[in-house]
């Protein structure tokens, strides 16, 4: 069942950007291990679980998905998820246009996430909103990468702030962006959301016990792969 809101700190204003990469060609610090069409096939199921997750935790009307991936464009209209294209300036500036778009819908605290999270869970999304809802004014909450310098995601109260530097390191940006803006700055602790899939390491749960090669995330991504699913019938997230 899908989350909705009324008005003031009950969450109206508490709007959720996704950007997502173009699958195909994606996820190249992984082309070590893995071929193009494994990584695309990964991105995309990454991102289709997100997406899923986003429409039952959080308020539809208030998610915007800005990539151009076809696939997750045609499940995000199938889940009454508002898209944008990516102008391709790489992840802040997919977060600003999905901000210019929730400021126009009276955004009053805005939210981001990575979208390539595998143990996202929808009550991890309905935690972040009920989180973003109460977040004082004047307030930056970043979510880190479980190596402590990374951002998978952030909270930021006005919604027209503009900390976002996403990247290498960007932990350490966001903080410093954040304490530039004259925002309080905060960390997150999230386990869910702390594990994301960039490098070859990334591909085997930090928890697992399984031998060297062995890359689960992709065997989870095989299971999921197709995007024609209720999003009712959520999978169960890698690891749990």
């Amino acid at each position: 069942m899908s989350l909705e809101v009324s008005s003031g700190k009950d969450g109206t204003g508490t709007y959720l950007v996704i950007p997502v990469k173009r699958s195909i060609g994606s996820k190249q610090r992984l082309a070590s291990e893995l071929p193009d069409d494994v990584r695309q096939l990964v991105s995309r199921a990454l991102a289709s679980r997100m997406v899923r997750c986003a429409a039952e935790g959080w308020a539809p009307s208030r998610v915007v998905v800005v990539g151009d991936d076809v696939e997750i464009t045609e499940l995000c209209a199938r889940l009454g998820l508002a898209t944008l294209p990516d102008e391709g300036g790489g992840q802040s500036e997919a977060v600003r246009t999905g901000q210019l778009w929730c400021l126009e819908r009276g955004a009053t605290t805005l939210a981001t996430l990575a979208a390539d999270l595998p143990r996202v869970e929808a009550p991890d999304l309905r935690r972040l909103w009920e989180v973003a809802a109460q977040l004082p004014a004047n307030s930056l909450a970043v979510i880190p990468d479980r190596a402590g310098s990374g951002t998978n995601g952030l909270l930021v109260n006005p919604a027209d702030s503009n900390p976002f530097s996403f990247g290498s390191d960007s932990l350490r940006r966001h903080r410093e962006n954040g304490e530039r803006l004259g925002l309080h700055v905060s960390v997150l602790d999230l386990p869910h959301l702390a594990w994301d899939v960039d490098r070859p390491e990334d591909l085997v749960p930090p928890s697992s016990r399984l031998g060297e090669g062995a890359h689960p995330v992709v065997a989870w991504a095989k299971e999921i792969a197709a995007l024609d699913r209720r999003p009712s019938s959520l999978e169960p997230p890698l690891g749990a």
